[in-house]
């Protein structure tokens, strides 16, 4: 039996979008951007996936980075295109195709891991008796963005999760972005967010927001900006964000030195579109040049 440090169960998207007057067709996902961040780290990954065979191609870059990859064939592959406005924080959503949701059976699929991360796209993504389930097996790691996203005529709606004092129960580290904190908890400031999930059975929390990253461990809140001179490569800043913090849960980093690291892999990312592209070693000269006098902030 093999045993790997992460199982990634998530949608891969056919996507495209609009940002002024360019159009961009491209792949989507959490478990795209979250994989190959984690192969580049080192981190030994399975991802488990559903989509049409006709889309199977959206598989490529994974296989050629040896990542090994269970595909649970669907008739429809999640599929979406965003029209922005003047920001990357203005846009629309239009829901093209859904696939079907994971289900308990699919965790076989993952013999053995220390971590099972799941990210939902939409709301029906995964349901209660699949983070049980989880739970069963491995430590939980849950990005929450698509259990704050519904399908409504054709277009995504914000929605808070509705059964999420029953399902953060199960959950051992959670990252949400600053929108969906809001969503969640009804609170714009990320530490007092970060304090109510907590509460309600999360034991680590991780947020992100225009300015940087926050992390709830115990009773504290640890904060690191992004550093990057133009921001280009917004399209899996979070899951490359979760990836390098899971990075360091498996690395057994100090906490400090975690929150650097988490800070300056998704700065590095932001520089351009597509998954991450840098190794350890190069995170670690970043970190080094641009971070070694960062104060970390503690509330």
């Amino acid at each position: 039996m093999r045993c790997f440090d992460v199982c990634a169960y998530s949608h891969i998207t056919r996507e495209s979008e609009i940002f002024g007057n360019v159009y961009r067709p491209f792949i989507g996902g959490p478990a795209y951007f979250l994989s190959i961040a984690l192969k580049k780290l080192g981190i030994n990954v399975k991802v488990i996936t559903r989509l049409s065979p006709r889309d199977s191609y959206l598989l490529d870059d994974l296989r050629k980075l040896d990542i090994e990859v269970a595909l649970i064939p669907t008739q429809y592959t999640h599929s979406f295109h965003t029209i922005y406005g003047k920001t990357l924080d203005d846009r629309t959503i239009a829901v093209l195709e859904i696939s079907e949701p994971f289900s308990t059976k699919d965790l076989e699929l993952c013999e053995c891991a220390k971590i099972i991360y799941i990210g939902p796209l939409l709301v029906d993504d995964f349901d209660l008796e699949f983070l049980k389930k989880a739970k069963e097996r491995a430590i939980v790691a849950l990005d929450v963005q698509g259990f704050t996203r519904k399908p409504i005529e054709g277009k995504i709606a914000y929605v808070k999760w509705d059964w999420m004092e029953k399902g953060l129960k199960y959950i051992d580290f959670l990252k949400t972005d600053s929108r969906e904190a809001r969503i969640l908890t009804g609170y714009e400031d990320p530490i007092k967010a970060s304090e109510i999930l907590k509460s309600l059975g999360a034991r680590e929390v991780v947020i992100t927001s225009q300015e940087g990253v926050y992390i709830r461990v115990d009773k504290h809140v640890y904060f690191a900006p992004f550093i990057v001179d133009k921001v280009i490569g917004r399209v899996g800043r979070g899951d490359t964000c979760f990836a390098s913090y899971l990075y360091t849960k498996l690395a057994k980093m100090e906490i400090e030195e975690a929150v650097k690291f988490i800070a300056a892999t998704t700065s590095l990312k932001l520089r351009y579109q597509g998954p991450l592209r840098e190794t350890k070693e190069e995170i670690a000269r970043y970190i080094h040049n641009v971070y070694r006098y960062i104060k970390i902030d503690l509330f």
